[in-house]
This record gives C-alpha cells, structure tokens and sequence, in this order.
C-alpha cells in the first residue's frame, strides 16, 4: 500500500454506541472476510485513513492517530461491507519519453481494470480486462511486473463495496484499439507519464504511476 494516497480498511466496532473519535491503536482489516473472522461483538465498518496513519506492526494493521468518525464510509445508511477483488494493468510504451496508456471513461481518465471473475488469478484477471477494455487480443499484451495492489470502497447496490484491485506492469504489440462501449469507455490515448499524472485525478492511481519511475 501507498503512503501517498489515502488508504481503506475494515474496523470492528459495537454497532449501539459508535465512538466519535477512532482511537490510535485500533485495528484494521484489509477485507470483510478477515475482520469478520475476529468480530465477534459488532459491525463491520468501512473506514478511510489519511496517507501515512496506518503501519503494520508484524501481526497486523494498526491505526497511528486519531480519526474522527466521519472516516466511516458505510455509516448513513449502514450498508456491510464486501470484497469485490479486481485486477488492471498499466500499460506502458517504451521510448525516449516513456508513454502510459489511458481510457477516458465517464468524464474522466483512468487505467483499465475490471473485476476478477471465481477463481479467476489476479494476472489473468488484469490480462482479460485490459484486452477487453482496449479491444485487443489478449496475445498483444505481456506482464512486465507486479506493481502492487490498491484498495478503494464505494456504495453497491444494498452493500459497501471494498475493491482490492491487483496492478501489473504490461506492455502490447498493438497499434490499434477499439475502445469498450459496454463500459462506457469513449477514447484510449498514449501519453507521457507526467502528462498522465495529470490526467488520472484518483490519488490512488496517481500514487500507482508514481512507481513507474523506477521502471523506465
């Protein structure tokens, strides 16, 4: 996880009495199902951390400040949180000035990603995804390299959607690309990486290409 972006976590609280300030020292879950494992008394809360005010102290995730409650995500109305795991690839073209690849989606520029289908691995999930959102075959692309994972969370139908999403290094041979109108997607452009810093407004993904700098 990035400490340049603000991250999601899991919370086990007492649903009667939510305190107004999360106490330092808390502790977070990455998913519904690990909290759910341990919550034995209370609810499943999602909440959002500043970057840098969560750390892992070798047994888990532990909260290293104060919060008030309005980092609660799921709270008005309640909706219980569950782990919809995704995957996506940034695709990057290698020249003078390196190129990423982006899909301009619903008024905004973003990278291609997708949920993961049962027993769908991460990397074939990213492979899938990315090829379908492009409109290439899945030949034309190749994994480079693991660049981690984000988390996000927003509303889902009568529940709180937390998505892991698996990012990977790819390249593709293709020169062409027919841009998914089931989903919406309108245009997909090469640009330079710090342009694409620009574009993509999610601090998540700002923070993702923020490690390409050490691959090009």
């Amino acid at each position: 996880m990035s400490d340049t972006a603000p991250q999601v976590f899991v919370v086990c609280l007492a649903s009667a009495s939510l305190p107004e300030v999360l106490p330092e020292g808390i502790r977070l879950w990455e998913t519904p199902e690990q909290a759910s494992a341990c919550c034995l008394d209370g609810q499943l809360w999602v909440i959002e951390v500043p970057p840098g005010a969560a750390s892992f102290d070798g047994e888990g995730w532990r909260l290293r400040q104060p919060l008030p409650a309005s980092a609660i995500r799921n709270r008005t109305p309640y909706r219980p949180p569950v782990t919809v795991p995704a995957a996506g690839g940034v695709v990057q073209r290698r020249r003078e000035t390196p190129e990423v690849l982006l899909i301009h989606r619903r008024g905004c520029w973003d990278l291609p990603k997708g949920k993961c289908e049962p027993g769908e691995t991460p990397e074939a999930c990213a492979l899938r995804e990315v090829s379908e959102e492009l409109g290439v075959t899945p030949v034309t692309l190749r994994l480079r390299a693991p660049l981690g994972r984000t988390v996000h969370a927003y509303p889902l139908d009568g529940y709180y959607a937390v998505k892991p999403t698996w990012w990977f290094l790819m390249e593709t041979t293709a020169v062409t690309f027919t841009p998914q109108e089931t989903e919406a997607i309108q245009e997909v452009r090469w640009f330079p990486l710090e342009e694409a810093l620009r574009r993509v407004t999610y601090p998540t993904l700002q923070a993702l290409l923020e490690r390409l700098r050490s691959y090009t």
